[in-house]
């Protein structure tokens, strides 16, 4: 054997021998555990249902109490309890403010239709879409009859529970507590109001406002207490002849020292708007949702805005006191229905005519995978 032919043949055979990586001749998966593209690891799994499920818990699983009925509640103050997740309700409540004396003789009944819904725990949104009906028969119109009814402003609500009591038995333990940001659109009629209507076809205050409340909720059982207190910032608007501010008391036109008065439109500053109610419920049987409230409302009109400056119209103030009785019928695992009915007396009254308000409300419960509301 020559040379050339030896060197033919070993060439060969040392490459053969020659150690070569896997990767550049095999097909076979990367060593367990990492990448073959990028060595990042392979064997990482999404995460299982069951793994997601604490997590999720956590968001919107709300805490339960030992003892909380539903019930058809207050109807003026607030419930610091907020609706879990997946459930909602709907609401139809209707109030008739009946003003005599000073030849009034008025009707001004508000019907609201409500949706609540639980967005995660501990918070909920709410939409209030009102209608109103005005009727008079007074020396205002004449002694005739006069009916005007329409939508009144929309308020948009969102409540938050920073704090949940968890002793529902005693008096002497902390309180839920909750705090509520609302938005009032101006979506009720409040301009070109008819000379001949008396103000009945004014539906809303014409304001933007914007407010701020805090509701406070204590069990002892079978008792429960409310606490609402709340401020209301109104935007200033542009209204005309025969606007009541807020419904109640007419605007003043702007008029100078000499007597000369503005016609046409103008401009209206509402001093601040204070809430205030507190609820005492007992609850007679817990199947049933069969209970009383009495409940001490209040509402004032300051002579001055925190924002605005000083009102241009008259300030005012009332204290009411409100029974009523309540009862849930029919009930099942899913869907509940309650009810409610009562009458608002007055306590004290500042500025505003006298008047009795009768009142009532039907809520509609649907019950989620987390139940209702305070379960």
């Amino acid at each position: 054997m020559d040379i050339l032919s030896g060197i033919r043949i070993a060439i060969p055979v040392l490459l053969l021998l020659l150690p070569v990586p896997n990767a550049a001749w095999s097909s076979s998966p990367a060593p367990t555990g990492t990448d073959s593209q990028n060595g990042a690891p392979s064997n990482i799994q999404p995460p299982s249902e069951d793994d997601l499920l604490p997590e999720f818990d956590k968001l919107m699983k709300p805490d339960y109490l030992p003892w909380g009925p539903l019930t058809s509640g207050p109807f003026f103050t607030g419930n610091a309890n907020t609706v879990p997740v997946g459930s909602f309700f709907v609401r139809s409540a209707w109030s008739d403010n009946l003003m005599f004396g000073q030849g009034l003789n008025l009707s001004s009944m508000s019907g609201e239709s409500r949706i609540d819904v639980g967005l995660m725990k501990n918070l909920e949104m709410d939409l209030v879409v009102p209608v109103g009906i005005n009727s008079q028969d007074s020396a205002g119109t004449n002694n005739q009859r006069i009916t005007r009814w329409g939508v009144g402003d929309t308020v948009i609500f969102f409540r938050y529970n920073f704090l949940l009591e968890h002793d529902v038995y005693s008096l002497w333990h902390r309180p839920s507590l909750t705090i509520e940001p609302q938005i009032v659109l101006p979506t009720g009629k409040y301009t070109e109001l008819s000379p001949t209507a008396n103000g009945l076809d004014q539906m809303g205050n014409g304001t933007t406002n914007e407010g701020l409340y805090l509701i406070a909720k204590k069990s002892a059982k079978p008792f429960r207490l409310y606490f609402m207190a709340g401020d209301i910032v109104q935007n200033p608007a542009t209204v005309g002849a025969n606007y009541a501010s807020n419904n109640v008391t007419f605007t003043p036109i702007p008029c100078t020292a000499s007597g000369q008065c503005q016609s046409g439109r103008f401009n209206m500053v509402d001093g601040n708007l204070v809430d205030y109610s507190l609820a005492v419920e007992q609850i007679l049987n817990d199947n049933y949702g069969l209970g009383y409230v009495l409940e001490v409302v209040g509402q004032t009109q300051t002579g001055s805005s925190l924002v605005f400056g000083n009102a241009t119209v008259p300030s005012w103030s009332y204290l009411w006191v409100a029974p009523s009785f309540e009862v849930k019928y029919p009930s099942t695992g899913k869907m509940a229905v309650t009810w409610s009915v009562g009458v608002a007396l007055p306590l004290y009254q500042s500025n505003i005519p006298q008047m009795y308000t009768p009142f009532g409300m039907a809520t509609v419960w649907y019950n989620g995978v987390f139940g209702y509301r305070g379960e």
